[in-house]
């Protein structure tokens, strides 16, 4: 490698990806992300564990993966109890979700990177599994260009009592941002096997720990040049600002940069597999003040979903009866006539087990094309941006 890969900076990853194949690491398989989901920045008063259970439950949902199929859930958190405590509340959360998966908690791994550079290790092995990693983090701030609704969870508060009464109310307590996002991944074979619509395919990523360097290509397409990227998004472990002569020769339709204090890799990463068009790619760098850092380059994926007459599929997971799903197609028809396909999935019915055991209590469950839109009710915004990415 290089020696100007010593820091991973921005202008090396240039230089890295310039490299047009040279310095490869032994990755072949096809990674893909399945599936990615955020807390929308609110004072939630959960705890971090039981909010990442909430968002990984979410998760599981949008990928439509059964859960007996995950192998692994890693987790990173700030908090500053004893890891074998933050390990057993972890493995409690899972079984809570009915994943009888290992679980891993990491504590103060600024932006995971020892956890996705371990999900794509098993990956690589040619493991068929699929694992959840996930973030859960105090003072996340939004992104710059803003959150998409498609990225976002609904996450009710608990109401709490007045100390004056017996009233409920469901104020928030001030307090600190607590925020958690998580992601799904696997092999593309293994998404293939499961009929899924993944969101994203990781292309190349590298990665700096303990002074040893390496690029990794996961896919036989040619090398990814800086030209291609369509987004960059740069995480620093320092108060110092990128010069702007490194910025100015990104070749770049967006350029966000973020303080590794207020964000986590699992929410840099699922507001950029959602803010991607399709076919776009986008590079995460994320570097931390222990001097490890990694660079991702992801592509958006397109559907492999027939468009009959210019139409996208929406698949609506339902049951008889079922008054909400009958109120949600009232509501397309009212809102979306003649802007999409509907079809009907019972998951009352033998052939349907598998999404009865995902859905049973959630529906109506809508999807878009294969991929997760959303549940309990119509998102009408979240559906507005899928169509208006289709254009």
């Amino acid at each position: 490698m290089p020696a100007c890969l010593r820091s991973l900076s921005p202008r090396c990853f240039r230089q890295l990806l310039r490299q047009q194949g040279r310095h490869l690491g032994s990755y072949s398989k096809a990674v893909v992300i399945a599936a990615a989901v955020r807390t929308p920045s609110a004072p939630f008063r959960a705890e971090e564990q039981r909010l990442a259970g909430l968002v990984v439950d979410e998760l599981v949902k949008r990928t439509s993966v059964p859960r007996e199929e995950y192998n692994k859930l890693i987790v990173c958190s700030s908090l500053k109890t004893p890891a074998s405590e933050c390990r057993n509340r972890l493995s409690s959360v899972a079984q809570e979700l009915g994943l009888k998966c290992e679980t891993l908690a990491l504590q103060d791994d600024v932006c995971s990177i020892s956890g996705l550079q371990m999900t794509l290790d098993c990956l690589e092995r040619g493991e068929d599994q699929c694992i959840i990693t996930g973030d859960t983090r105090c003072q996340v701030v939004q992104p710059e260009h803003g959150v998409l609704s498609n990225e976002l969870m609904a996450v009710q508060q608990p109401r709490t009592r007045k100390q004056a009464g017996t009233e409920l109310s469901t104020e928030p307590e001030l307090m600190p941002t607590l925020g958690a996002a998580a992601l799904a991944w696997t092999t593309l074979q293994t998404a293939q096997r499961l009929n899924l619509q993944p969101l994203a395919l990781l292309r190349e990523f590298a990665v700096e720990q303990d002074h040893e360097q390496a690029m990794y290509r996961l896919d036989g397409r040619e090398p990814v040049t800086p030209s291609d990227i369509y987004t960059w998004n740069m995480v620093t472990g320092t108060q110092k600002g990128i010069p702007e002569s490194i910025l100015g020769d990104l070749h770049t339709n967006r350029l966000c940069t973020h303080d590794f204090k207020q964000i986590t890799a699992s929410h840099l990463l699922t507001h950029l597999v959602h803010s991607l068009p399709a076919g776009g790619l986008g590079c995460a760098f994320m570097g931390t003040t222990d001097g490890r850092s990694m660079a991702m380059v992801l592509e958006k994926l397109v559907p492999s979903i027939d468009q009959v007459e210019g139409l996208p599929l929406l698949t609506l997971y339902t049951r008889e009866p079922c008054p909400l799903c009958d109120e949600l197609v009232q509501q397309l028809e009212q809102s979306f006539a003649g802007r999409y396909r509907l079809e009907k999935v019972y998951i009352d019915q033998k052939e349907n087990v598998r999404f009865l055991r995902l859905f049973r209590h959630d529906i109506p469950v809508l999807f878009f094309n294969g991929q997760f839109l959303c549940m309990h009710r119509l998102n009408e915004e979240a559906l507005i941006e899928r169509l208006e990415a289709l254009n």
